[in-house]
């Protein structure tokens, strides 16, 4: 298997913007990772993708090698803005889209704010209505810990990248030579090497503050029939982890799809929250994108 090989860039501004690109086409779409992540997130993705005009993945602000402002510069509404200010660097009038976990509700939020810039987006496992009574304790239980072990390694140093993989894998005693290189790239990229060893490139005040924002301001089903763009909605069987609930049930999926203009889906059989993006999942979430791609 050959690594994805991204030409960098960034978006100039009051926060740097750094990206990945893959393609040199006048359209490429626009990709966002999820709450603690980078845009090696889309390794795999990218390599199956067949859009001849590739895929630009941002690191969001406070993630990655992107500018880290300091608390109360981050929320949805931010990121939607710094969405549009990457497709005017782009040079793109009207952008699809692709959004994993946070990245969904980001993608959301630039339609719904900007719908004349969004012509279509790829949900994957994110995105869905805000409840507008009280949500359910077991769901809400579920993704609280999920999050809380991925803000936990954000505090953390650790004294070499592998020790950093014994985190996610404990026990397993594994190396960045056991991984498949997609998966070794995005723990390398995910590092950055500091006083005693290395420590997560991720800004933990953003993570919080942009969950409380998911939280609190994400559109609710009444809002997301205001987005007039196809969507396309790929989700997980499994959640956060292994024999976990998904993250979107078979009814939070029926409330979307009676909200938006739902063209596609796909379920993954036998892949959680993080594998969708890795391994043979991520040849379905490329065709996907192409997919929805022919209808805008």
């Amino acid at each position: 298997m050959e690594l994805t090989s991204w030409n960098t860039g960034s978006v100039p501004g009051d926060v740097r913007l750094a990206f990945g690109r893959v393609g040199e086409g006048p359209e490429p779409v626009l990709a966002l990772h999820g709450i603690t992540a980078q845009h090696r997130t889309f390794n795999a993705p990218a390599r199956y993708l067949k859009h001849p005009d590739g895929i630009v993945a941002l690191d969001l602000r406070g993630r990655g090698d992107s500018g880290k402002p300091s608390p109360g510069n981050y929320r949805l509404e931010r990121h939607a803005r710094d969405v549009v200010r990457t497709l005017d660097h782009l040079d793109v009038e009207r952008g699809v889209l692709v959004g994993h976990s946070m990245g969904a509700f980001v993608a959301l939020h630039a339609a719904l704010l900007y719908p004349d810039r969004v012509g279509g987006l790829v949900l994957l496992d994110g995105g869905w209505p805000r409840p507008e009574e009280e949500p359910d304790e077991e769901e809400a239980a579920a993704i609280a810990e999920g999050l809380e072990r991925a803000y936990r390694r954000l505090d953390m140093v650790f004294e070499t990248p592998d020790d950093y993989l014994d985190f996610w894998f404990p026990g397993q005693n594994l190396t960045l030579e056991d991984l498949p290189p997609d998966l070794a790239d995005y723990y390398l990229y995910d590092l950055e090497k500091v006083d005693g060893g290395y420590a997560p490139k991720a800004f933990r005040e953003a993570a919080e503050e942009d969950g409380d924002s998911v939280s609190s301001e994400s559109p609710t089903a009444g809002a997301l029939r205001g987005i007039g763009c196809p969507v396309a909605l790929v989700r997980a069987e499994e959640g956060f982890f292994p024999g976990s609930r998904p993250l979107i049930s078979d009814e939070t999926r029926d409330v979307m799809a009676g909200a938006l203009d739902l063209r596609l889906e796909y379920r993954l059989q036998g892949a959680n929250h993080y594998t969708m993006m890795f391994f043979e999942s991520a040849r379905q979430v490329a065709a996907t994108i192409d997919d929805l791609l022919r209808q805008t």
